[in-house]
C-alpha cells in the first residue's frame, strides 16, 4: 500500500479520485497493515456514488450518517460499527458535527476472511451485542498502537467476522422465522420510541404472541431486552465518543438524562458520570460491566 494524502491507500483509490477524505482527519495510524483514521465532519459532508478498493470497517463515535447502497438506504447512528466490502458503490452523507474511526482492512486479510468465512453476508450494519464490544476493542488498539495491537486487531477481525455470521445464521433459521426479523428490527430501532402494537404490526403477529414467544426463546421480555440494548449502547458511547452525557441519553434512546442514569446505575451499581471519571475499556471496572451484559 502507497501513501496518498491522509490515508495509506493503493494507486488504484488514487485513479478513482476518492483518495482526499472528506471533513478533517484528527488522527490517522499505521498498525501493521491496517490504517486508522479518525474523521471529524464539522459540517454537512457528502459525496456522490463512488467505491473504495478495499474492504473497511466504519464506527460511528458521535453524530449520524447515511449511505446509499444499490436501492437500499441506511442511517447509522452513534455506535454503529458497519462493513462496507471492497469495491461496492454507494453515496455518503456524513451529519455536521459527526466523528467516525475508519478501519482499511489490507488485501491480504481480507483474502484470508473469504477464505475461511466468505464475508459478502457480513455487509451492513453488526448488531449492537457485538458492536458494542469490538468498536472499544479496536478503539483501544488505534489509541496505543503498539508492536502488540497489528495481530490484536487481525484477531479482533476474525472473530467478529466469525460472531457477526453466527448471529446471521442464528437468525436466518429462527423459529418462528419473524423472531429473526424481529431482532434486526429491534437492532435498527431500539434507541426510537416504541410501542408494543406498532411492534407486533410489524412482524404481522398478535402482540400477545409476540410477548409469550419472545420471552420463550430469550428469557426475558421484550422491554427488558430493549432496555438492555439502550444501557448497553450509552455503556460504548461513554467509551468511543465525547458526546455529553445528555447527548448519549438522546442517542441511546432515554426519555431524558435523569431517566439514563437511572438505568444505568441500576445495571452497573455506578452512575454514568462516575463510570466516564473512573472506567476505561481496559479496566476492571469496565469488564465488570460488559460481564453483567453478556
Amino acid at each position: 500500500m502507497g501513501k496518498s494524502g491522509h490515508i495509506c491507500c493503493p494507486a488504484s483509490a488514487r485513479a478513482s479520485g476518492v483518495s482526499n477524505p472528506l471533513g478533517r482527519v484528527l488522527d490517522r495510524k499505521e498498525i501493521g497493515s491496517f490504517v486508522f483514521v479518525n474523521h471529524h465532519y464539522p459540517k454537512l459532508a457528502e459525496r456522490a456514488s463512488h467505491s473504495h478498493p478495499w474492504l473497511h470497517l466504519t464506527m460511528v463515535r458521535q453524530g449520524h450518517y447515511c449511505r446509499k447502497l444499490g436501492r437500499r438506504t441506511d442511517n447509522y447512528q452513534a455506535g454503529s460499527l458497519t462493513f462496507l466490502q471492497t469495491n461496492d458503490s454507494h453515496t455518503d452523507s456524513y451529519a455536521p458535527g459527526s466523528k467516525c474511526l475508519h478501519v482499511v482492512i489490507p488485501s491480504e486479510v481480507e483474502q484470508r476472511l473469504t477464505r475461511d468465512f466468505g464475508i459478502q453476508g457480513a455487509a451492513g450494519q453488526i448488531p449492537l451485542s457485538l458492536s458494542a464490544r469490538f468498536s472499544i476493542a479496536l478503539q483501544g488498539e488505534f489509541r496505543r498502537a503498539d508492536s502488540e495491537s497489528p495481530p490484536i486487531v487481525e484477531a479482533l477481525l476474525f472473530d467478529l467476522v466469525s460472531r457477526h455470521l453466527n448471529i446471521i445464521r442464528d437468525r436466518s433459521s429462527a423459529r418462528p422465522r419473524w423472531l429473526g426479523s424481529l431482532l434486526d428490527y429491534l437492532d435498527d430501532t431500539f434507541e426510537q420510541e416504541w410501542s408494543l402494537q406498532n411492534t407486533a404490526a410489524e412482524m404481522g403477529v398478535h402482540p400477545v404472541y409476540l410477548c409469550r414467544t419472545f420471552s420463550e426463546h430469550f428469557d426475558c421480555t421484550l422491554g427488558e431486552y430493549i432496555r438492555k440494548q439502550r444501557v448497553l449502547r450509552a455503556w460504548q458511547l461513554l467509551a468511543i465518543g465525547d458526546s455529553t452525557l445528555a447527548e448519549i441519553a438522546s442517542q441511546s434512546g432515554f426519555a431524558d438524562q435523569s431517566h439514563f442514569t437511572r438505568a444505568f446505575k441500576n445495571h452497573f451499581g455506578i452512575t454514568p458520570g462516575e463510570w466516564r471519571r473512573q472506567g476505561s475499556p481496559d479496566t476492571a471496572l469496565n469488564k465488570k460491566a460488559l460481564s453483567k451484559l453478556e
